[in-house]
């Protein structure tokens, strides 16, 4: 049959019906009708392509046939400066989403109105932690992409007071993430938009400020002293609304305040313990092979060595059938010099008390032994799980 038959605005809007209902057969009963058809699409300018109609849709099958059939749609923008993977994710599509990137990684850093990018979309839309922690998990370079406005997603997350949830599954995952160095979490958390704002700026400035994100923040070490352009830091604008007299005010106000003494020193070393596990998994996740092969073969062997040295401290074990006047000897002294010269450098006592299975050396003695050990072998049994 003749194309001429077939004017090119009625293929082409049969294209987007098909795109609509997610027919794919029908995608290719236009395509032998008008084999222009997809080319001419994307000629326009600034105009929905069947691949945003089916990713708008959640037509998972029709979009994965189009990214085949024709990439450059990807990235194309709308009327409204949308890509397809952005109404995917405004319209909580998000399985689809993941499958486009699959074909095409670098479709996460497309920018659209405003700067936003598709992760940006998906913080302000997403209410399943699963499905964001995944994404995060894949393409995790996605959180430092910044809008016209220099905003993170972790801004637009703290914008969205419907969801706090999802600030704080963001988070608890940057905080576990070995992806990124201790100073690079630090540079993400304390990052300011055009207007001098960090996180906890928008955090404590909404409506209603949730006191667990305002903690959350304060235990990630955030600058609780940075000033935005208004020379206020965050503490400034929760004085500044004590007039409002809301619960939440103040339990972020008392928060913030007490950021210092015993219980910040106790909340400071849990956070540089977990921080120093995230450093030794970023620097192990980051380095090369043979490097990595050699780091492993150090760590067993420390292992070995120190689940032996536990097996069998210095000086042995009491065993069960020593009589209790075996021995007549209640220490040891270590000399260091020659006969008429020495000196004494060490003097180890022994337990009084023969408990079968017991170290025959002192407490204090044999505290000196153990810890280090413990600490040898934990922090090499912990390099070697990551």
């Amino acid at each position: 049959m003749s194309i001429l038959s077939h004017p090119s605005s009625i293929v082409d809007q049969e294209v987007m019906g098909a795109a609509r209902a997610g027919d794919v057969e029908m995608l290719y009963r236009l395509i032998r009708k008008d084999r222009n058809v997809l080319e001419r699409i994307s000629m326009k300018k600034f105009e929905d392509t069947p691949l945003h109609i089916a990713a708008a849709e959640g037509k998972t099958d029709f979009s994965m046939e189009m990214m085949y059939l024709q990439p450059s749609f990807a990235t194309k923008l709308n009327a409204d400066g949308l890509s397809p993977l952005h109404l995917a994710l405004q319209n909580k599509h998000t399985g689809l989403a993941l499958s486009l990137l699959k074909i095409d990684e670098s479709l996460v850093s497309v920018k659209g109105k405003l700067g936003y990018t598709p992760f940006h979309y998906l913080v302000m839309k997403e209410t399943a932690s699963d499905d964001l922690t995944k994404f995060l998990k894949n393409y995790p370079d996605c959180i430092h992409d910044v809008t016209s406005q220099d905003e993170t997603p972790l801004h637009v997350a703290a914008r969205n007071i419907t969801n706090s949830g999802t600030l704080e599954v963001m988070l608890h995952w940057l905080r576990r993430t070995s992806n990124f160095s201790m100073e690079q979490k630090q540079s993400i958390l304390n990052s300011k938009s055009r207007n001098g704002d960090t996180v906890l700026h928008i955090a404590v400035s909404n409506e209603e400020p949730d006191p667990e994100i305002v903690r959350i923040l304060r235990d990630l070490r955030i600058d609780i002293k940075a000033k935005n352009s208004e020379d206020k830091t965050a503490l400034n604008i929760l004085e500044g609304r004590t007039q409002e007299r809301k619960i939440n005010v103040s339990e972020c106000e008392d928060i913030l305040r007490h950021a210092q003494g015993l219980p910040a020193i106790t909340r400071k070393t849990a956070w540089y313990f977990l921080q120093m596990l995230s450093q030794w998994g970023y620097e192990i996740k980051h380095m090369s092979n043979d490097r990595g092969n050699a780091l492993l073969v150090v760590t067993v062997l420390i292992l070995t060595a120190t689940y032996q040295a536990t097996l069998s401290p210095p000086g042995g074990v009491f065993q069960a059938n020593a009589a209790a006047n075996d021995s007549k000897i209640s220490g040891l002294q270590i000399y260091f010099g020659s006969k008429n010269t020495s000196r004494l450098v060490e003097k180890i006592e022994f337990k009084a008390n023969k408990t079968a299975g017991s170290s025959v050396l002192d407490t204090q003695p044999f505290l000196w032994f153990f810890i280090p050990n413990v600490v040898a072998f934990s922090t090499s049994f912990i390099i070697t799980c990551l």
